[in-house]
């Protein structure tokens, strides 16, 4: 009868020790940045993001050329410069993520708030959505399942929508 006591104990350790795991596998980097850039944008999203992305590498560059936490292609970033006069190196953490974030804001304008399309156009490119469909939304999945873990874990920091 005893036994119970330690059973117990072991299965509270266990879960623990799986919680520690889930916060480790997604954490809440560059927060200050993030806040000071979010403008609108959940917090917790841009997290979802940036751990798909690039996985919080700060030196990231994909087989396609894009860089950083935010996985922004340069010519995107040159046109973000000269069309909005934004200023930054996107090869710093910093700007990456107020680009990322500025970019990813013109989205949801252009698609009247539409997460999902603004995802896919943030993936593929605007003009590029509807010819990479399939790999648009399997992108999209992949962000959305990432955000809805960020808020399960992190209800706490009272971001979420």
């Amino acid at each position: 009868m005893e036994n119970w006591k330690y059973v117990l104990l072991f299965l509270l350790f266990s879960v623990c020790i799986v919680i520690f795991m889930f916060y480790k596998l997604f954490p809440i980097r560059y927060y200050e940045v993030v806040l000071r850039e979010a403008q609108g944008v959940d917090p917790l999203l841009v997290m979802a993001l940036i751990k798909a992305e690039s996985g919080f590498r700060e030196d990231a560059v994909s087989a396609a050329g894009a860089i950083g936490l935010m996985q922004l292609m340069p010519s995107t970033a040159l046109w973000l410069k000269e069309r909005f006069k934004l200023d930054g190196d996107i090869h710093r953490a910093e700007d990456n993520i107020a680009f990322g974030l500025f970019y990813l804001r013109y989205l949801l304008n252009l698609y009247n708030k539409d997460l999902e399309r603004a995802l896919a156009a943030y993936y593929v490119g605007p003009a590029r959505v509807n010819e990479f469909e399939k790999e648009a939304k399997s992108y999209v999945k992949k962000v959305m399942g990432y955000y809805k873990m960020y808020r399960t874990l992190y209800f706490w920091l009272g971001w979420g929508n």
